[in-house]
C-alpha cells in the first residue's frame, strides 16, 4: 500500500454562494457559509508498526460516520471504498469526531486509532483528512497467555531466542509482563532469522503446546534491537518446574549441575542433571551442533536456556546456541 495515499485524494471544490449588495438601497444580500469536504483513509495495520507502510492494507467495507464533536447521531455515514476511502462532502463549518461502526469490522479487528478524531472545519478549509488505523487487538504477554483459543492478537516485546535456535520453529518473547513460546513462526521483512534482543511485534493466534499457552502462527516484525536478555539464575529442581509454571517460556541459567544420565533422542540429545536440588533436562536440539561427548555422566555443567513443556508437568531446558551449554 502506498502510506501516503491521502496526499493522491482531490479534495471537493469549495462551494461559494454570493449575494450582491450595494450603497443605493437596494436588499441586503448574505453570503451563503462555505462547506468543507472530509476524507478518511482506513488502512489495516499487519505489522504492528503503527504507521502506515508496504506491508499493511487498505481496508474497504468500514462504515465511517461523521458526528458532532460532543456525540449524537450521526449526520453522514459512508463506506470505505475499495481503496478504503470514506469521503464527506458538504460539510459545513463546524467541530466534528469520526466513528467507526465496530460490526463492519468483523470480531477480530478493532479501530487502533484515528489521527484526527476531533476534527474543527473553518471557513478557511477545503479539504481535511483523517487517517484510520485498523488493527488486531494489542494485548501484553500476560494477557496473551489468557486468551481463548483461536483468537488472534499482537503482541510486542523482546526476543528470548530465536527460530533458528531450534528445530521445531519456534521463538520466545518476554515483556514487563512475563514471557510466551511462540509457534510455528514465520519473519516479515525479508529476515531469515531472529536474535535475542530483537525488539519486535508479533501477530499469533492463541492456542496451546504440551498444556501451556502458546501464540501460534507467530508473524514477526522486527522495529529494533536491544541488549540480549539476561537470563535468570535458578536451581534445577526449580528449572524442572518453570518454578510452578510461572517461568514457562522464560530464559534462565543453570550453574554447578552433576550429569547423571544422558540419552539420544533423535535427533536430539537429553542430558540429565541436578546441582542437588533436584534433577533437570536439558534437551541439545539436533539443529545445534553440540559436541556430545562433552555431556556425559560425572561432569558439571553450566547451562542457560528457555525453558520448555515437555507434556508430563515437567519443563526441560533448552540451550540455544554452542555457547549456552558447558561443561567441565
Amino acid at each position: 500500500m502506498n502510506p501516503i495515499l491521502l496526499r493522491s485524494i482531490r479534495p471537493a471544490a469549495l462551494l461559494l454562494a454570493a449575494a450582491a449588495c450595494n450603497n443605493a438601497g437596494s436588499d441586503l444580500g448574505l453570503a451563503a457559509l462555505p462547506t468543507n469536504s472530509i476524507t478518511t483513509l482506513a488502512f489495516l495495520d499487519r505489522d504492528g508498526s503503527h504507521t502506515p507502510n508496504a506491508a499493511d492494507t487498505l481496508f474497504p467495507g468500514a462504515r465511517v460516520s461523521l458526528r458532532p464533536a460532543g456525540g449524537g447521531v450521526a449526520i453522514q455515514t459512508v463506506t470505505t471504498s475499495i481503496l478504503g476511502i470514506a469521503r464527506f462532502n458538504g460539510v459545513p463549518l463546524g467541530e466534528y469526531s469520526i466513528t467507526v461502526e465496530q460490526a463492519s469490522l468483523g470480531d477480530s479487528i478493532v479501530v487502533a486509532a484515528i489521527d484526527s478524531s476531533h476534527i474543527k472545519v473553518e471557513i478557511s478549509d477545503t479539504n481535511t483528512n483523517a487517517l484510520i488505523r485498523l488493527s488486531f487487538p494489542e494485548v501484553s504477554i500476560r494477557q496473551a497467555r489468557l486468551l481463548p483459543a483461536g483468537k488472534r492478537a499482537f503482541i510486542r516485546g523482546v526476543i528470548l531466542a530465536g527460530v533458528q535456535s531450534f528445530r521445531d520453529t519456534t521463538s520466545h518473547i518476554v515483556d514487563s509482563s512475563g514471557q510466551i513460546r511462540l509457534t510455528r513462526v514465520s519473519l516479515r521483512g525479508g529476515l531469515i532469522a531472529n536474535s535475542p534482543g530483537d525488539s519486535v511485534s508479533v501477530l499469533g493466534v492463541a492456542s496451546s503446546r504440551a498444556g501451556q499457552p502458546t501464540l501460534d502462527l507467530a508473524v514477526i516484525s522486527r522495529f529494533g534491537q536491544r541488549p540480549a536478555p539476561i537470563p535468570l539464575p535458578v536451581a534445577t529442581g526449580t528449572a524442572a518446574t518453570a518454578s510452578g509454571g510461572v517461568l514457562d517460556a522464560g530464559l534462565v541459567i543453570i550453574t554447578g549441575a552433576l550429569i547423571s544420565d544422558t540419552a539420544t533422542a533423535a535427533p536430539d540429545y537429553r542430558v540429565v542433571g541436578s546441582d542437588n536440588s533436584g534433577p533437570v533436562t536439558v534437551l541439545l536440539d539436533g539443529l545445534i551442533n553440540f559436541n556430545r561427548a562433552n555431556f556425559r555422566p560425572g561432569r558439571t555443567m553450566n547451562v542457560q536456556g528457555v525453558l520448555v513443556p515437555d507434556g508430563t508437568g515437567a519443563w526441560v531446558l533448552k540451550p540455544r546456541q554452542i555457547n549456552d551449554a558447558q561443561t567441565f
